[in-house]
């Protein structure tokens, strides 16, 4: 049907080879573990470590970046208090000025009180550092005593030279601390107008001396103009830092101090009013004023454009970083999503293939066609599109397997229908067979067991037709009449062993159609027949029908067994409602398989419950619903209108040379002598079958006028080898429990606690009738000795182990066999006893035996007089024995010489 793949595909190096001892499970990782983790969840990690320290990196230098230019800005607010400050210095230096040497101080202290204000506006406005604000404050304060001093002249010319020097460094302390930067430039900007400031205020100062030289000694001013001049070369080097080393506003600052320096160390020189020297300072202020204004503005707008590098620096940074980010997160997305859909599309193909695709396609294998498979939606090249198409190729191979497995169940089916009609027609002929026994035997013993072996006949046509139903096949016992459902249930009843035990309660008035009178007989027959095995060997199966609300009809079969769990019921249940699958446990339970398929065929429902409540006792009850569909409406054929059906009943009567009484209209017969004949209560039986019939059999019981009396059995003799006494019996072994759970031994349908007593011998002639003829029933016997005996001593009845008079040659054999050694020599070897280990019995002697003369004649024991005992053995030639051993030992030899020859010719060719 599909090709098979020519070149055969090697396993993968390192695959665990299977052996028959079954491995123990593979060890599954835990739910937790990395191998559990979805792919997507993998790619993410994979990627999410790097993408981490990405933004962790990143994260650091935005925060960085924008550390930095809030300290620029910050920078940059505290940078515009300078400008503040170099014009409140340049106020105070203007208004001490105008002060101490006698110019107008109005404009001055205007002016210085503005650039106060101004100062302390900007101060309280800028968070500035601490030291700072102290440093302002302090030039603030100082400042203001000092003008305050000088206004009002109570300060001496050394009292303010002494009072405004550490005002200055004071000034200059604050203008460096205001900007504190990592620009090498700006700090050296930053110094350099600090210096200035400081250079100013020198001037001012010796210009202050100068002017006002002539109120103090000579000696006095000289040493205090050089005590100023001895700071002027660290502030001259500063302010060369900013003007630059070269430039010429430098070497003017130089040349100027030189000359200072110079006059001042003069001893003959006049320092009071000195206009060389007030000349030279007004220069260097100058200077000193330019270099101000000029790095004031320099460096606040250095400080700015600083901060604002850096902010837009850090903006910069945010959003590269953010975009790799972003970028990274989307190369994961695009990777895992290339991984995971692809996964997905195989992952859906292949459960959409083992769970909607492979079953309709081998449904159609089975039918006969070749689908194609279809192959999965996964079109790439890389490790999931090779595994795609693997799937695809498993696929391929599953649909070859099943065309294999149709074609071998195909085979099978036929083999198994084959063998079951075979056997079904041998059966047939069995049935047959015993059918013609039954009609001539008078025996009541071997009718006995033809019955007995009517219904294993019965049951072993059951079993063929249980063929039939696994392999599929129709069983060919449809009727073309509708059938009662009595009769249904009666014929059910007869193809089951023992259906003495069975009890039909009340039967609703319906008939089955003749399509599927057949398979509700064969499936009543399966249940009541397991009923049967896992119920006590003495208790009854009770078989009910009733109508149902929806116009079918319930069947209830109850045993009172020991009953079953609720997950084996539960399981049973499952197995019948699934129609009859074909599972492994088909081998043991065929029943439930059957059932469950012949249900199906039907649209009958069969299901197992255990007691309900209020129901005494254990047991299992099987429930079979028949819908409307396998019912045909009205009465059953042969019932009367306004009449409910009478049930056909068989009752075996005992035999009697009387006719039999005619039952009266209430079904029970006339009361005659009991004295004669005991009232005994009537015992159900079931037809005779036809061989070859159905199955079906509804007799109903014989009419009053139609009963003929009974015919006389003629007496038999008792066996020679029934009167001797029976020899003994090993002790019997206990019953095993079989593998089917049948907890409860079954019982043989065979005779009660005791045997016979041998009937007497009667003469040849005319017989009187006996005075009890009921104990002459065999059949009726038994019947009655089941019914009235203890169903316990019934199973333990020495008859249920029935033995042969070989069987007890065999047992008195294994008897001398086991004789123990009574005694043993001084070494411990066992002493023999002549004779002890003989097995009775010896080869015929001249002479008779004491049982020989014993035993009665041949004639008596049912053989003619020329033929000799079974027991005689014949005469035996020695010369016949040796030729018989010789060619034996000669037939041997030639078989191995023939065989040994074939053994090795396969070698030589």
């Amino acid at each position: 049907m599909f090709a098979r793949p020519t070149t055969p595909v090697e396993a993968a190096p390192g695959a665990p080879v299977a052996s028959g001892a079954e491995s123990a499970p593979p060890k599954r990782p835990p739910a937790w573990s990395l191998g559990n983790w979805p792919v997507g969840w993998k790619v993410v990690a994979i990627a999410v470590v790097p993408l981490l320290l990405a933004m962790v990196l990143g994260g650091l230098r935005i925060h960085g970046g924008m550390a930095n230019s809030s300290g620029l800005r910050l920078a940059d607010a505290r940078a515009d208090v300078i400008p503040a400050i170099t014009k409140y210095m340049s106020a105070l230096d203007v208004a001490l000025l105008a002060s101490s040497t006698g110019r107008d101080v109005e404009g001055p202290k205007k002016n210085f009180a503005a650039r106060k204000n101004e100062l302390q506006t900007r101060l309280a406005n800028t968070n500035v550092l601490s030291d700072v604000r102290s440093g302002v404050n302090s030039v603030l304060n100082g400042g203001q005593a000092l003008l305050d001093q000088t206004l009002a002249n109570t300060s001496s010319l050394r009292d303010r030279v002494t009072a405004y020097v550490p005002l200055l460094l004071t000034a200059e302390d604050a203008i460096n601390a205001s900007v504190r930067v990592d620009n090498e430039q700006i700090r050296a900007e930053v110094q350099g107008l600090s210096r200035a400031v400081g250079a100013r205020g020198q001037m001012t100062l010796q210009e202050i001396l100068v002017t006002r030289g002539a109120e103090a000694p000579e000696a006095q001013l000289r040493n205090s103009m050089i005590t100023l001049a001895g700071t002027e070369p660290s502030t001259l080097f500063g302010m060369t830092e900013v003007l630059g080393v070269g430039s010429p506003d430098a070497k003017t600052l130089h040349q100027q101090m030189v000359t200072r320096m110079a006059i001042i160390s003069d001893p003959d020189s006049v320092l009071a009013g000195n206009p060389q020297l007030l000349q030279s300072i007004q220069i260097t202020r100058g200077i000193a004023e330019q270099v101000i204004n000029d790095a004031t503005e320099s460096v606040t707008k250095a400080v700015q454009a600083r901060a604002s590098a850096r902010r837009d620096a850090a903006i910069r940074d945010t959003v590269l970083v953010l975009g790799a980010i972003l970028v990274a997160v989307v190369v994961v997305l695009l990777v895992a999503r290339a991984l995971v859909r692809p996964l997905r599309q195989l992952r859906d193909g292949a459960l959409k293939v083992a769970h909607t695709d492979l079953e309709g396609e081998i449904a159609k294998v089975r039918e006969g066609a070749e689908p194609i498979p279809e192959p999965l939606p996964v079109y790439t090249t890389e490790e999931i599109g090779q595994v795609a198409h693997a799937v695809d190729e498993l696929h391929a191979q599953v649909l070859v397997l099943a065309g294999d497995e149709a074609r071998l169940r195909s085979l099978v089916n036929d083999m198994f229908e084959t063998m079951s009609r075979r056997s079904r027609s041998l059966v047939d002929q069995q049935l047959s067979l015993i059918d013609g026994l039954e009609r001539n035997e008078e025996d009541p013993d071997r009718l006995d067991t033809l019955f007995r072996l009517d219904h294993l006949a019965a049951r072993l046509r059951r079993n063929s037709a249980n063929l039939l139903v696994l392999a599929g096949a129709q069983i060919s016992r449809d009727h073309r009449e509708p059938v009662p459902l009595l009769t249904v249930i009666s014929a059910a009843v007869s193809e089951v062993e023992d259906y003495r035990r069975v009890e039909t309660g009340g039967v609703a008035d319906c008939t089955v159609i003749g399509a599927a009178a057949g398979a509700v007989i064969h499936l009543l027959a399966e249940l009541i027949d397991n009923a049967l095995n896992y119920s006590p060997p003495t208790a009854p199966v009770r078989v009910s029908a009733v109508r149902g609300s929806e116009g079918g009809v319930l069947l209830r079969i109850a045993d009172s067994g020991l009953g079953m769990t609720e997950s084996d019921r539960r399981m049973a249940n499952m197995r019948l409602h699934s129609g009859g699958e074909v599972t492994p446990a088909n081998a043991r339970h065929m029943g439930l398989f059957v059932v469950g398929r012949l249900a199906a065929r039907h649209g009958i429902r069969v299901g197992l419950r255990g007691p309900s409540t209020g129901e005494a006792g254990g047991g299992t009850t099987a429930e079979v619903y028949l819908p409307r569909t396998v019912l045909v409406d009205g009465q059953r054929p042969g019932s009367a209108a306004g009449q409910p059906p009478q049930r056909s009943a068989f009752v075996v009567r005992p035999p009697s040379s009387e006719p039999a009484p005619a039952p009266d209209a209430a079904g029970s017969a006339p009361t005659g002598d009991s004295t004669a004949v005991p009232p005994l209560p009537p015992v159900s039986l079931l037809p005779r079958r036809n061989p070859g019939s159905s199955g079906i059999a509804d007799v109903p019981g014989q009419q009053p006028e139609q009963q003929q009396p009974p015919r006389r059995r003629r007496e038999l003799k008792t066996p020679w080898w029934e009167t001797a006494q029976p020899a003994g019996r090993p002790e019997q072994a206990a019953p095993q429990q079989s593998d089917t759970a049948a907890f409860f031994a079954r019982r043989s349908p065979a005779a009660g606690a005791g045997p016979d007593e041998p009937a007497p011998s009667v003469k040849p002639g005319p017989q009187s009738a006996p005075a009890d003829p009921v104990r002459d029933d065999s059949i009726y016997q038994k019947m009655l000795s089941e019914m009235t005996s203890d169903p316990h001593e019934l199973a333990n009845s020495a008859d249920l182990d029935w033995r042969s008079v070989w069987d007890r040659g065999w047992l008195a054999a294994a008897e001398a066999q086991e004789t123990p050694v009574q005694s043993r020599t001084d070494h411990g070897l066992p002493v023999r006893t002549p004779g002890a280990r003989l097995v009775p019995g010896a080869a015929d002697s001249d002479e008779p035996t004491q049982d020989e003369a014993d035993r009665p004649p041949a004639s008596d024991r049912g053989l003619p007089p020329d033929q000799p005992a079974q027991h005689t053995a014949a005469m035996r030639d020695p010369n016949a024995v040796r030729a018989s051993m010789s060619s034996h030992f000669g037939g041997v030899h030639t078989g191995r010489a023939h065989a040994h020859r074939a053994s090795q010719e396969p070698d030589q060719q």
